[in-house]
């Protein structure tokens, strides 16, 4: 054990040392930067009202277009983009949650993060209630279950609709929702998932997967998840245990996921275990975590890998956005800004909870 704290010490000290290095360029940002402006088409093809008879997924509201275009005026200052977040608005809050199902949202359809930008930005009392209402009201929503959250830690397919709970939870908390003050017990619920996609992926391909077959192990899921703990992990009110928790299990599943699951041919990740050639172009909807994990450790892995999988979008991924859709182009959007935001910045180690992850957690292997 003594040996064990030595060499963790040793390595902290060296991520310490990394974190005072230069922080280098990042690899096509300018790309990125004009490649969210071109999106004429797919803002065209939003409807403003639901098909109750199709409730399309294939345009940019889904994955939270609100919360897309809120990010892209911010970034770039034009509040032109804010007409584009009024659009998904009009389907998504008014016409989907509020008329069509009167805030019980299906749990894969859970986006209030844009609607928290609605009312810090633009002080919309109505995505306020909204968005408080979504978290008591929407499907496997923590309130809802409230006798029976910690039935759902075993069962990875619904890994998604937890993140997206755990989402909700806190924006409810940061509208002043009292129910939500406390720690959000879907936590739990993610660790189990990260826990059994590292004990899968430890073992990959000989390990049986414990969940639906016909996908089984998708690294835009884990993505999802992670996102969700990252944010926890960012409040000021999260404890020292979280944290260090977040840490290490996101550690593990995304070094398991990166070594064992990125297709060089295709210059992506797997799409899912089920069907180890194929890939979707989703690059940046996962490289977020790894630009994350390089800000709080200072590895110099996660930034060798985040600038890979981001450039490998820039370079073959955006022509097939191109082709494909609204969607796609939300989820490459949904949460990128905060991979340019934590790779501009210089490294700042979690020393404690890289410390708690060296006494507590068995390497990935």
């Amino acid at each position: 054990m003594k040996l064990l704290f030595a060499f963790a010490i040793v390595m902290l000290m060296a991520t310490c040392a990394l974190a005072q290095q230069a922080v280098p360029p990042i690899p096509g940002l300018s790309a990125w930067e004009d490649h969210m402006k071109d999106n004429a088409q797919m803002v065209a093809a939003q409807p403003e009202k639901i098909d109750p008879t199709n409730i399309k997924e294939n345009f940019i509201w889904y994955y939270d277009g609100i919360f897309v275009f809120h990010q892209i005026a911010q970034y770039t200052g034009d509040k032109k983009w804010l007409d584009v977040a009024a659009k998904c608005r009009r389907f998504y809050r008014d016409s989907y949650i509020i008329e069509r199902r009167n805030y019980e949202v299906e749990g894969w359809r859970n986006f209030t993060r844009g609607l928290y930008y609605d009312w810090t930005v633009l002080h919309d009392e109505v995505s306020k209630h909204t968005a408080i209402e979504m978290a008591r009201k929407g499907k496997l929503s923590q309130i809802v279950w409230a006798q029976n959250v910690r039935q759902w830690d075993k069962n990875v397919d619904v890994s998604r609709e937890v993140a997206y709970c755990i989402n909700a939870w806190h924006v409810a908390r940061d509208l002043g929702a009292p129910e939500f003050a406390g720690r959000d017990p879907y936590l739990d619920t993610a660790y189990s998932h990260l826990d059994i996609w590292k004990a899968c992926l430890s073992a990959y391909p000989n390990a049986p997967y414990p969940g639906e077959q016909t996908a089984k192990y998708q690294p835009f899921m884990f993505a999802l998840t992670a996102e969700a703990l990252i944010r926890v992990y960012e409040r000021s009110d999260t404890s020292q245990d979280d944290k260090a928790r977040i840490l290490a299990k996101i550690y593990d599943v995304a070094r398991l996921t990166y070594d064992k699951l990125y297709i060089d041919a295709n210059h992506a990740f797997m799409s899912n275990t089920a069907h180890p050639t194929e890939s979707y172009k989703v690059n940046l909807l996962i490289v977020p975590l790894y630009g994350w994990l390089w800000h709080v450790t200072g590895e110099q892995y996660f930034l060798d890998a985040g600038d890979r999988i981001w450039k490998d979008w820039l370079d073959f991924g955006w022509p097939q956005i191109t082709g494909w859709g609204g969607k796609q182009f939300s989820q490459n959007y949904h949460w990128s800004f905060d991979y340019v935001r934590w790779r501009k910045m210089v490294p700042e180690p979690d020393l404690k909870s890289l410390e708690w992850k060296a006494a507590n957690s068995r390497p990935a292997r």
